[in-house]
Protein backbone atom coordinates (compact mmCIF):
# COMPACT_ATOMS: atom_id res chain seq x y z
CA UNK A 1 0.00 0.00 0.00
CA UNK A 2 1.38 3.53 -0.75
CA UNK A 3 -0.16 6.78 0.14
CA UNK A 4 -2.66 7.73 3.04
CA UNK A 5 -4.94 5.08 4.58
CA UNK A 6 -8.14 5.54 3.27
CA UNK A 7 -10.56 2.67 4.58
CA UNK A 8 -13.01 3.42 7.53
CA UNK A 9 -14.70 0.68 9.00
CA UNK A 10 -18.48 2.21 10.75
CA UNK A 11 -19.91 -0.26 13.76
CA UNK A 12 -23.23 0.29 14.64
CA UNK A 13 -23.97 -1.68 18.03
CA UNK A 14 -27.14 -1.64 19.23
CA UNK A 15 -28.96 -3.52 22.25
CA UNK A 16 -29.38 -6.97 20.11
CA UNK A 17 -27.39 -6.46 17.17
CA UNK A 18 -23.77 -5.16 15.65
CA UNK A 19 -24.12 -3.89 11.63
CA UNK A 20 -21.43 -2.82 9.86
CA UNK A 21 -19.50 -1.34 6.57
CA UNK A 22 -16.34 -1.16 5.48
CA UNK A 23 -15.79 1.79 3.13
CA UNK A 24 -12.96 3.60 0.62
CA UNK A 25 -13.41 6.81 1.82
CA UNK A 26 -11.37 7.76 -1.23
CA UNK A 27 -14.13 7.52 -3.61
CA UNK A 28 -16.83 6.56 -0.89
CA UNK A 29 -16.97 2.61 -1.99
CA UNK A 30 -18.67 -0.13 0.30
CA UNK A 31 -15.82 -2.68 0.75
CA UNK A 32 -18.54 -5.31 2.65
CA UNK A 33 -20.89 -4.73 4.61
CA UNK A 34 -22.74 -7.22 7.40
CA UNK A 35 -25.25 -7.54 10.61
CA UNK A 36 -24.95 -9.83 13.52
CA UNK A 37 -28.40 -10.00 14.85
CA UNK A 38 -29.88 -11.63 17.88
CA UNK A 39 -27.59 -11.42 20.02
CA UNK A 40 -27.58 -13.26 23.32
CA UNK A 41 -29.85 -15.78 21.36
CA UNK A 42 -29.27 -19.64 20.45
CA UNK A 43 -30.70 -18.42 17.17
CA UNK A 44 -28.10 -15.62 16.52
CA UNK A 45 -27.09 -15.08 12.99
CA UNK A 46 -24.03 -13.01 10.94
CA UNK A 47 -24.65 -12.08 7.50
CA UNK A 48 -21.78 -10.87 5.52
CA UNK A 49 -21.66 -9.75 1.89
CA UNK A 50 -17.93 -8.84 0.16
CA UNK A 51 -18.56 -5.51 -2.03
CA UNK A 52 -15.62 -4.96 -3.88
CA UNK A 53 -14.81 -5.58 -7.16
CA UNK A 54 -13.62 -9.89 -7.14
CA UNK A 55 -14.84 -10.15 -3.59
CA UNK A 56 -16.24 -13.84 -2.67
CA UNK A 57 -20.05 -14.62 -2.57
CA UNK A 58 -21.95 -13.82 0.27
CA UNK A 59 -21.72 -15.85 3.75
CA UNK A 60 -23.85 -16.23 6.53
CA UNK A 61 -23.09 -18.28 10.14
CA UNK A 62 -26.40 -19.65 12.86
CA UNK A 63 -25.64 -20.28 16.06
CA UNK A 64 -25.49 -18.65 19.53
CA UNK A 65 -23.21 -15.34 19.86
CA UNK A 66 -23.64 -14.70 23.39
CA UNK A 67 -22.57 -11.16 23.61
CA UNK A 68 -21.05 -7.87 21.46
CA UNK A 69 -17.65 -8.86 22.17
CA UNK A 70 -18.82 -12.26 20.45
CA UNK A 71 -19.75 -10.38 17.43
CA UNK A 72 -17.43 -8.19 16.78
CA UNK A 73 -14.62 -10.67 16.74
CA UNK A 74 -16.70 -12.89 14.40
CA UNK A 75 -16.95 -9.91 12.11
CA UNK A 76 -13.64 -9.54 12.31
CA UNK A 77 -12.79 -12.65 11.36
CA UNK A 78 -15.41 -12.51 7.93
CA UNK A 79 -13.34 -9.30 6.90
CA UNK A 80 -10.23 -11.11 7.90
CA UNK A 81 -11.02 -13.80 5.48
CA UNK A 82 -12.06 -11.60 2.64
CA UNK A 83 -8.01 -10.11 2.77
CA UNK A 84 -9.64 -6.91 4.38
CA UNK A 85 -8.69 -7.46 8.36
CA UNK A 86 -8.99 -5.09 10.69
CA UNK A 87 -5.01 -5.33 11.30
CA UNK A 88 -4.62 -3.62 7.64
CA UNK A 89 -2.50 -0.61 7.09
CA UNK A 90 -4.91 0.94 4.86
CA UNK A 91 -7.41 1.02 7.66
CA UNK A 92 -7.61 4.87 8.68
CA UNK A 93 -10.01 4.74 11.59
CA UNK A 94 -13.17 3.24 12.66
CA UNK A 95 -16.29 5.03 13.51
CA UNK A 96 -18.74 4.31 16.27
CA UNK A 97 -22.70 5.08 16.49
CA UNK A 98 -23.47 5.62 20.03
CA UNK A 99 -26.78 6.43 21.32
CA UNK A 100 -27.00 9.17 23.94
CA UNK A 101 -24.18 11.88 24.07
CA UNK A 102 -26.21 14.78 25.84
CA UNK A 103 -26.20 17.87 24.93
CA UNK A 104 -22.28 17.59 25.21
CA UNK A 105 -21.87 16.20 22.07
CA UNK A 106 -23.31 17.48 19.33
CA UNK A 107 -20.78 16.77 16.11
CA UNK A 108 -18.97 13.52 15.58
CA UNK A 109 -16.33 12.93 18.38
CA UNK A 110 -12.52 11.45 18.51
CA UNK A 111 -12.81 9.08 21.51
CA UNK A 112 -10.51 9.45 24.59
CA UNK A 113 -10.82 8.01 27.72
CA UNK A 114 -12.93 11.01 28.63
CA UNK A 115 -15.04 10.61 26.30
CA UNK A 116 -15.46 6.95 27.39
CA UNK A 117 -16.70 8.58 31.05
CA UNK A 118 -19.32 10.88 30.01
CA UNK A 119 -20.78 7.76 27.68
CA UNK A 120 -20.55 5.67 30.40
CA UNK A 121 -22.07 8.40 32.80
CA UNK A 122 -25.22 8.59 30.50
CA UNK A 123 -25.60 4.62 30.89
CA UNK A 124 -28.69 4.81 33.07
CA UNK A 125 -30.84 7.19 30.53
CA UNK A 126 -30.14 4.49 28.01
CA UNK A 127 -29.64 1.24 29.60
CA UNK A 128 -29.69 -0.93 26.51
CA UNK A 129 -27.68 1.10 24.34
CA UNK A 130 -24.85 2.70 25.53
CA UNK A 131 -23.33 -0.08 27.28
CA UNK A 132 -23.59 -1.94 24.12
CA UNK A 133 -22.20 0.83 22.68
CA UNK A 134 -19.03 1.02 24.73
CA UNK A 135 -18.61 -2.83 23.94
CA UNK A 136 -18.24 -1.90 20.91
CA UNK A 137 -15.80 0.76 21.26
CA UNK A 138 -13.45 -1.38 23.92
CA UNK A 139 -13.27 -4.10 21.81
CA UNK A 140 -12.79 -2.28 18.45
CA UNK A 141 -10.10 -0.19 20.53
CA UNK A 142 -8.46 -3.47 22.01
CA UNK A 143 -8.39 -4.35 18.91
CA UNK A 144 -6.66 -1.38 17.09
CA UNK A 145 -5.34 0.81 19.84
CA UNK A 146 -3.12 2.40 17.03
CA UNK A 147 -6.40 3.88 14.99
CA UNK A 148 -8.08 7.16 15.76
CA UNK A 149 -11.68 5.88 16.62
CA UNK A 150 -15.15 8.14 16.42
CA UNK A 151 -18.13 8.46 17.98
CA UNK A 152 -21.28 9.94 15.78
CA UNK A 153 -23.68 10.50 18.49
CA UNK A 154 -27.82 9.61 18.18
CA UNK A 155 -29.03 12.34 19.91
CA UNK A 156 -26.70 15.30 18.53
CA UNK A 157 -29.18 15.68 15.26
CA UNK A 158 -31.78 16.53 18.33
CA UNK A 159 -30.17 19.42 19.81
CA UNK A 160 -32.04 21.86 17.79
CA UNK A 161 -34.75 21.56 19.28
CA UNK A 162 -36.41 24.19 20.78
CA UNK A 163 -37.22 24.67 24.34
CA UNK A 164 -40.61 23.97 23.98
CA UNK A 165 -40.17 21.35 22.63
CA UNK A 166 -37.32 19.31 24.16
CA UNK A 167 -38.57 20.58 28.18
CA UNK A 168 -41.05 17.87 30.15
CA UNK A 169 -44.14 20.21 32.27
CA UNK A 170 -42.00 19.33 35.79
CA UNK A 171 -40.46 22.04 37.89
CA UNK A 172 -37.68 24.08 36.32
CA UNK A 173 -35.06 23.75 39.36
CA UNK A 174 -35.32 19.50 39.55
CA UNK A 175 -35.33 19.49 35.79
CA UNK A 176 -32.33 21.50 35.04
CA UNK A 177 -30.46 20.07 38.18
CA UNK A 178 -30.76 16.15 37.09
CA UNK A 179 -30.64 17.05 33.27
CA UNK A 180 -34.01 15.89 32.57
CA UNK A 181 -35.10 16.86 29.13
CA UNK A 182 -36.03 15.84 25.73
CA UNK A 183 -33.43 14.26 23.97
CA UNK A 184 -34.24 12.13 20.94
CA UNK A 185 -32.74 9.27 19.55
CA UNK A 186 -31.92 7.67 16.37
CA UNK A 187 -30.30 10.99 15.14
CA UNK A 188 -28.35 9.30 12.55
CA UNK A 189 -31.31 8.06 11.01
CA UNK A 190 -33.38 10.82 10.92
CA UNK A 191 -30.73 12.89 9.75
CA UNK A 192 -30.28 10.76 6.75
CA UNK A 193 -33.69 10.28 5.69
CA UNK A 194 -34.97 13.35 5.91
CA UNK A 195 -32.02 14.91 3.67
CA UNK A 196 -32.54 11.90 1.35
CA UNK A 197 -36.33 12.89 1.01
CA UNK A 198 -35.66 16.34 0.31
CA UNK A 199 -32.93 15.25 -2.25
CA UNK A 200 -36.01 12.89 -3.79
CA UNK A 201 -38.15 15.47 -3.70
CA UNK A 202 -36.36 17.77 -6.02
CA UNK A 203 -35.24 20.37 -2.91
CA UNK A 204 -32.21 21.20 -0.51
CA UNK A 205 -33.12 20.13 2.98
CA UNK A 206 -33.60 23.82 4.32
CA UNK A 207 -36.48 23.81 1.71
CA UNK A 208 -38.29 20.79 3.09
CA UNK A 209 -40.52 20.24 6.01
CA UNK A 210 -40.45 16.58 6.60
CA UNK A 211 -42.10 13.78 8.96
CA UNK A 212 -39.53 11.02 9.24
CA UNK A 213 -39.90 7.23 11.09
CA UNK A 214 -37.48 5.50 12.02
CA UNK A 215 -39.19 1.69 12.66
CA UNK A 216 -37.26 -0.97 13.88
CA UNK A 217 -36.72 -3.04 17.21
CA UNK A 218 -36.24 0.65 18.19
CA UNK A 219 -38.62 3.24 16.36
CA UNK A 220 -39.45 6.77 16.77
CA UNK A 221 -40.64 9.55 15.06
CA UNK A 222 -39.60 12.62 14.22
CA UNK A 223 -40.40 17.06 12.91
CA UNK A 224 -37.54 18.23 10.86
CA UNK A 225 -38.46 21.36 9.52
CA UNK A 226 -35.33 23.48 7.10
CA UNK A 227 -33.08 19.94 7.34
CA UNK A 228 -33.35 20.66 11.57
CA UNK A 229 -35.19 18.64 14.22
CA UNK A 230 -37.87 20.67 15.71
CA UNK A 231 -39.63 17.85 17.79
CA UNK A 232 -39.44 13.80 18.41
CA UNK A 233 -40.87 10.91 20.31
CA UNK A 234 -38.63 9.92 22.43
CA UNK A 235 -37.30 11.80 25.36
CA UNK A 236 -34.72 11.70 27.98
CA UNK A 237 -33.92 7.58 27.41
CA UNK A 238 -34.93 5.78 24.14
CA UNK A 239 -37.71 4.37 26.10
CA UNK A 240 -40.36 7.10 25.41
CA UNK A 241 -42.94 7.21 22.16
CA UNK A 242 -44.07 4.21 19.81
CA UNK A 243 -44.25 0.62 21.24
CA UNK A 244 -41.06 -1.23 19.99
CA UNK A 245 -39.78 -4.57 20.28
CA UNK A 246 -39.45 -5.02 23.53
CA UNK A 247 -39.64 -1.48 25.22
CA UNK A 248 -43.47 0.08 26.27
CA UNK A 249 -43.27 3.36 24.97
CA UNK A 250 -45.63 6.05 26.04
CA UNK A 251 -47.49 4.53 29.41
CA UNK A 252 -49.47 6.46 32.22
CA UNK A 253 -46.40 8.00 34.45
CA UNK A 254 -48.45 6.33 37.05
CA UNK A 255 -48.55 3.10 36.33
CA UNK A 256 -44.52 2.92 37.91
CA UNK A 257 -45.65 3.91 41.16
CA UNK A 258 -49.03 1.55 41.10
CA UNK A 259 -46.27 -1.44 40.35
CA UNK A 260 -44.30 -0.24 43.00
CA UNK A 261 -47.73 -0.11 45.84
CA UNK A 262 -49.43 -2.67 44.39
CA UNK A 263 -46.86 -5.31 42.98
CA UNK A 264 -44.06 -4.62 44.82
CA UNK A 265 -41.50 -3.88 42.27
CA UNK A 266 -38.67 -1.85 42.66
CA UNK A 267 -36.95 0.57 40.10
CA UNK A 268 -34.81 -2.20 38.84
CA UNK A 269 -37.27 -4.23 38.14
CA UNK A 270 -39.84 -1.33 36.99
CA UNK A 271 -37.06 -0.52 34.29
CA UNK A 272 -36.54 -4.08 33.13
CA UNK A 273 -40.23 -5.11 32.43
CA UNK A 274 -40.68 -1.32 30.84
CA UNK A 275 -37.26 -1.64 28.83
CA UNK A 276 -36.77 -5.31 27.96
CA UNK A 277 -40.25 -7.39 28.63
CA UNK A 278 -42.76 -4.92 27.27
CA UNK A 279 -43.27 -3.55 23.52
CA UNK A 280 -44.09 -6.51 20.82
CA UNK A 281 -42.40 -9.00 23.19
CA UNK A 282 -44.70 -8.17 26.13
CA UNK A 283 -48.00 -7.94 23.73
CA UNK A 284 -47.29 -11.11 21.61
CA UNK A 285 -44.33 -12.90 23.12
CA UNK A 286 -41.66 -12.21 19.96
CA UNK A 287 -39.86 -8.54 19.33
CA UNK A 288 -38.88 -10.05 15.81
CA UNK A 289 -41.64 -8.48 13.63
CA UNK A 290 -40.92 -11.86 11.14
CA UNK A 291 -41.74 -14.42 13.43
CA UNK A 292 -44.82 -12.10 14.82
CA UNK A 293 -46.38 -12.19 11.00
CA UNK A 294 -45.44 -15.94 10.63
CA UNK A 295 -47.66 -16.50 13.80
CA UNK A 296 -50.55 -14.35 12.47
CA UNK A 297 -50.21 -16.28 9.20
CA UNK A 298 -50.72 -19.83 11.19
Amino acid sequence: MTGTPTRVLVLNSGSSSVKYQLLDMSDGSRLAQGLVERIGEETSRLAHTPLRAGGSAPRERTGPIPDHAAALKAVAEELAADGLGLDSPELAAIGHRVVHGGLRFTEPTVIDEEVIAEIERLVPVAPLHNPANLLGIRTARAMRPDLPQVAVFDTAFHTTMPESAARYAIDVETADAHRIRRYGFHGTSHAYVSRAAAKLLGKEPEEANVIVLHLGNGASASAVRGGRCVDTSMGLTPLEGLVMGTRSGDVDPAVTFHLKRVAGMDADEIDVLLNKKSGLVGLCGDNDMREIRRRVDE
